[in-house]
């Protein structure tokens, strides 16, 4: 055979490749190194492939990705390179097939794991398949203040929300949030499901309104009113508590479709009557702050119970007005005098802290005995005689002298010391009944001397009432 015939043959049974930049190939590997594959594609001239042109994520050692034998594909970067071969890239090949996955990722709504490389303000910047993504700071999760650069350099869990491919570029945007609402609508079901009415829970408060707060107990916010935080009234709930308090309450009511929950404070704690009545007896001496003053008494509070000190009962002297003798806030020192359980209704006293005046100065008198006062005034009436520098008697003309006086100045003086026969006693008026005649009629004395006086001018006493009153005497 000629040496033209032989030509043709190798001719025939060779297939030649046109090639040029861009152009897709397929070919067999021959041989490869750390940094680079040759690729025998029926070619003239064998392809190059470099680890940087294999694929879009960093390769360390090409023998980790291919062996001799394997077949690829890649396209063309350029037809012949500093050593004649071709130089190849599989890139391309790569962005087509990565892109797929991301977009068959995406249409599945599956999570992926990726790498935050960059922050700034508005969120972070990762990588996935080769592709620039980005979590705005908004999907980075559902705590609003979450910091973008707590996450450089850590590997996330995220959901892509939306991937398109333009001329320029693809757009990527993933979310952690997506993620950890699904999480957390999980968690909400099956914590509505769990939650008893009734029950007490260990919550957190967190947020304070106005009108009460919003507690979180196994993860579910609940409203505790302002009426559920204390049994007394409350000007406003940042008075009992702090955002970031751990509390217990008890669960009132749960409405799962309407995602509502009542809860109560007070409800978790006895009612501070009962514990009062368990505390506290008639009888006993205790400490309490005046919150309000009426006109007929003042309203003392004692371990969140509110008990009534009438005006009355402020002082053995009489009071007008409490405002005159007490001031709200003031805490004093009060006696129960009575424990109305039925309706809650509690009575307090001052004045019986110390014995009565009255009742202390006539203990050891009894009716007839002598004793000694101070006139205090006169009139044509009678005198006001004054015992123990507080108490006042009333003598009328007729019980000052058995002489016949036309008024007591004829005989008697302010502030005279006189002595006094006491006939009564009026312990609800604090007064005595005394008369200024103490020594007895002597049985001799002219009868004029024994009658008693007429004021001229008193006209309610009958010639019968003089008889009678002179008989008695």
């Amino acid at each position: 055979m000629s040496e033209e015939n032989k030509m043709n043959e190798l001719l025939e049974d060779f297939e030649f490749v046109n090639i040029h930049p861009g152009k897709k190939i397929k070919g067999k590997v021959i041989s490869v190194d750390e940094g680079k594959a040759l690729i025998n594609f029926g070619y003239k001239s064998d392809g190059v492939l470099r680890k940087e042109d294999y694929s879009l994520e960093e390769v360390e050692d090409l023998r980790d990705e291919i062996e001799v034998g394997d077949e690829i594909a890649a396209n063309v970067v350029t037809n012949e390179d500093d050593d004649g071969n071709v130089r190849l890239s599989r890139k391309g090949i790569e962005v087509e097939e990565k892109w797929e996955e991301i977009e068959e990722l995406y249409k599945n709504k599956e999570d992926v794991t990726v790498k935050v490389f960059s922050v700034n303000k508005s969120g972070c910047e990762i990588k996935l398949k080769g592709f620039n993504g980005f979590i705005p700071r908004s999907h980075l999760s559902i705590d609003r203040s979450t910091d973008p650069k707590d996450f450089l350099n850590e590997e996330v869990t995220a959901r892509i929300i939306e991937a398109k491919k333009t001329n320029r570029r693809n757009r990527l945007i993933l979310s952690r949030k997506v993620i950890e609402l699904e999480e957390k609508r999980t968690r909400d079901k099956e914590a509505w499901e769990s939650i008893e009415v009734g029950k007490e829970y260990t919550g957190t408060v967190n947020k304070i309104k106005n009108f009460g707060a919003f507690v979180e107990i196994e993860g579910i916010e609940g409203l505790l009113h302002i009426n559920e935080i204390s049994w007394v009234r409350i000007g406003h709930p940042k008075d009992v508590l702090t955002e970031g308090e751990e509390i217990t309450v008890k669960v009132l009511s749960k409405d799962i479709e309407k995602r509502r929950m009542s809860l109560s404070l007070k409800a978790t704690v006895k009612r501070p009557w009962e514990k009062f009545v368990e505390n506290y007896n008639v009888g006993d001496v205790i400490e309490g702050k005046i919150v309000n003053l009426t006109d007929f008494g003042a309203f003392v509070e004692i371990d969140d119970v509110q008990g009534l000190l009438h005006v009355s009962d402020i002082s053995w002297d009489m009071v007008e007005k409490p405002a005159d003798e007490l001031n709200e806030g003031e805490t004093i020192k009060v006696k129960i005098l009575n424990i109305d359980n039925k309706r809650e209704r509690l009575s307090l006293g001052v004045k019986q802290l110390t014995e009565d005046p009255f009742v202390k100065f006539t203990k050891n008198l009894k009716k007839y005995d002598i004793i000694k006062g101070k006139i205090k005034s006169m009139t044509v009436e009678g005198i006001v005689v004054e015992f123990d520098e507080q108490f006042e008697s009333f003598v009328p003309m007729k019980k000052v002298s058995r002489e016949r006086l036309r008024t007591p100045a004829e005989k008697f003086e302010n502030g005279q010391e006189v002595e006094c026969k006491i006939l009564g006693f009026d312990n609800r008026k604090k007064q005595l009944d005394v008369t200024m005649i103490t020594e007895k009629p002597e049985k001799n004395s002219p009868k004029q001397d024994d009658q008693v006086s007429y004021t001229l001018g008193d006209d309610n006493i009958t010639i019968g009432d003089l008889f009678k009153q002179n008989k008695e005497e």
